[in-house]
């Protein structure tokens, strides 16, 4: 008796808070950055910068991944771990990103028609490929400097649209 192959099915997170997703990222990187700033000339003022700003990335990461296991129904086009996981990999990441982020917006977008919320707005897919360009081009120096508030700002409006996106999927079972 041969069995079905197994569906990959779509793993609904809960719904994500806006407000503590917004919240620790901001948080984290105005309050850290400040300090990391201020750092400069009082350097004990790194030893509370340094955790700031990893809670700030650690809560991020925790946000990709549960936006992509949202959208699991075997089209997309990576995993939650694949799509976090490789991001730490140097120089690979700098095309990773772009499959991370803008990827996601593409395959979510995709995803909500094939589940009967194509009423629901779509993601901005250029605002997702506007912070993985930002990401990458902002490994040079001095120009990430410059692109340090863009990048903050695009990255505040992202986890807005990917909230509002998530949490207007269609429960699972």
């Amino acid at each position: 008796m041969n069995a079905a192959p197994p569906q990959s099915p779509t793993v609904r997170v809960g719904r994500l808070s806006k407000g503590f997703y917004l919240g620790s990222y901001v948080g984290g990187m105005v309050v850290g950055g400040g300090l990391l700033i201020a750092g400069i000339f009082v350097w004990p003022l790194l030893v509370l910068a340094i955790p700031l700003i990893i809670y700030a990335e650690v809560v991020w990461y925790i946000l990709l991944y549960k936006a992509w296991a949202s959208i699991q129904d075997g089209h997309a086009r990576t995993g939650p771990c694949r799509a976090v996981g490789f991001c730490f990999i140097p120089f690979f990441s700098w095309y990773w990103v772009f499959q991370a982020y803008w990827g996601f917006a593409k395959d979510c977008n995709a995803y909500m028609p094939r589940h009967g919320t194509s009423a629901v707005p779509r993601l901005p897919e250029g605002l997702f490929l506007a912070y993985s360009i930002l990401v990458v081009v902002g490994v040079l120096p001095l120009i990430n400097i410059v692109l340090v508030i863009p990048q903050f700002v695009v990255g505040a409006v992202m986890i807005n649209a990917v909230c509002d996106g998530v949490n207007s999927l269609p429960q699972a079972g």
